[in-house]
């Protein structure tokens, strides 16, 4: 009972005049626990985060996600969200796929409500077929895991550098031929500073891009090239994608330490930005 009393006088503490919207327990910084408390400022109606964790009582200060950094609680609010959106189109794409089978029993004057012939499936069979047959493509690119909370970039670039020419370079010299500057991640202009490098991976034309199409990913692993997946705050490796059904996913290979080196599918939605090697 302490610590709840805690977790709520704390922010009471702080914003006296503001009225406290939820309060729950959140992993705010992996593997650390701690309370996250919303709190709402009546006068602006503009909404706090406040974190205190859960060991030391202490209050956490509040980084928000940037470019090059994950900022506190940010990797989970973003998976969070991803989930959300990716079931929605999924459940939009199975609501099409339902709707156009409807249609096709019409067309064919197959009744939906009657049981399910032989003779129903064969009328219909001509007119529903899958516009992709399912695929799974996996280049099987190494999985490196990043040595600082700060090094996903470098291990990133590790991991294309040892697919592209074999060579498996220190992370700090990554870092450093990216102008990395401790503890800051790196941006991805100065990612490009190695990937271009010929000291580096020695890849002139390689760029980084906004447009994140699945088509893109398509095209890049079809002529077996791996390539730096961007997602708020964090950079990965793309090494494979997966068609099922109307389902789409990249196959990454993630430097954050909590997934072991292990690949793993990620439906596809959740990228911001990509770096694509070219020679």
């Amino acid at each position: 009972m302490r610590y709840l009393g805690y977790f709520v006088t704390s922010p009471k503490n702080e914003y006296p005049e503001g009225e406290i919207k939820s309060t729950q327990m959140v992993v705010y910084d992996y593997p650390i626990v701690g309370a996250m408390t919303i709190v709402k400022d009546k006068t602006t109606g503009v909404e706090h985060r406040i974190f205190v964790d859960a060991y030391t009582l202490e209050k956490v200060e509040d980084k928000p996600a940037t470019e090059t950094e994950p900022g506190i609680w940010s990797i989970y609010e973003q998976r969070l969200k991803n989930g959300i959106d990716n079931n929605l189109r999924h459940w939009q794409k199975s609501d099409e796929l339902a709707k156009s089978i409807e249609q096709a029993a019409v067309n064919k004057g197959v009744s939906i409500n009657a049981a399910v012939t032989e003779e129903n499936i064969k009328k219909l069979s001509a007119d529903i077929t899958k516009s992709r047959t399912d695929v799974e493509v996996d280049l099987g690119a190494t999985v490196y895991a990043q040595i600082t909370s700060y090094y996903c970039a470098p291990a990133t670039a590790k991991m294309l550098t040892k697919y592209y020419n074999d060579e498996s370079p220190h992370q700090t010299t990554i870092y450093e031929m990216m102008n990395g500057v401790a503890p800051n991640g790196v941006t991805y202009p100065n990612q490009l500073l190695y990937y271009r490098s010929s000291n580096g991976m020695n890849k002139p034309d390689s760029f980084s891009t906004d447009t994140v199409s699945f088509a893109g990913a398509m095209n890049e692993i079809n002529n077996g090239r791996p390539f730096a997946s961007g997602v708020p705050g964090h950079v990965r490796m793309c090494r494979g994608y997966k068609i099922s059904g109307s389902n789409e996913y990249l196959r990454i290979g993630d430097p954050n330490p909590i997934y072991f080196c292990v690949p793993y599918w990620e439906a596809f939605g959740s990228e911001n930005k990509r770096i694509y090697v070219r020679s």
